[in-house]
């Protein structure tokens, strides 16, 4: 965790959650568009080698590697809108986030899953994401607030 970056409340952090997922779901069909036109690309670089030859259409080649390119910056663009929030995104597919904290002064995550209802978790910094725990109602109150930027 940065020096400098905003610490999360669990209210913080779960009334920001409903932009951050979609723009997780941005990211995730950014990168299924670019994979997917990577794999158009080896397919047709492969049906070409196996033509014996054939001369390939230019123009093809260049709409496959323009998807892909597009499709990567707008998934960068969308990370970087995730991280200015101060959002971590661990795992796109799964949908891992974090969100930075201090409890009792020390640094934690506030952690989510893709298909939790709420930010209802919480793990140290430094700890693996599979060491996460409930967050019960007595650590609540425990969560140190600082002033948003």
């Amino acid at each position: 965790m940065a020096p400098g970056r905003r610490f999360f409340s669990v209210e913080s952090a779960t009334a920001i959650l409903p932009q951050i997922l979609v723009w997780l779901e941005q990211v995730r069909q950014a990168r299924q568009a670019k994979r997917k036109s990577e794999a158009d690309l080896a397919a047709y670089k492969k049906r070409l080698a196996l033509s014996g030859g054939a001369l390939p259409n230019q123009n093809r080649l260049a709409a496959y590697a323009d998807q892909a390119k597009s499709s990567y910056e707008m998934m960068k663009a969308t990370l970087d809108r995730i991280s200015d929030q101060g959002v971590e995104l661990r795992d796109v597919d799964r949908g891992i986030l974090d969100f930075p904290a201090r409890m009792a002064g020390d640094p934690i995550y506030l952690s989510y899953q893709l298909g939790e209802h709420s930010v209802c978790h919480w793990r140290k910094v430094g700890e693996p994401y599979s060491q996460r725990r409930a967050l019960l109602a007595a650590e609540h109150g425990q969560i140190d607030l600082d002033p948003l930027p």
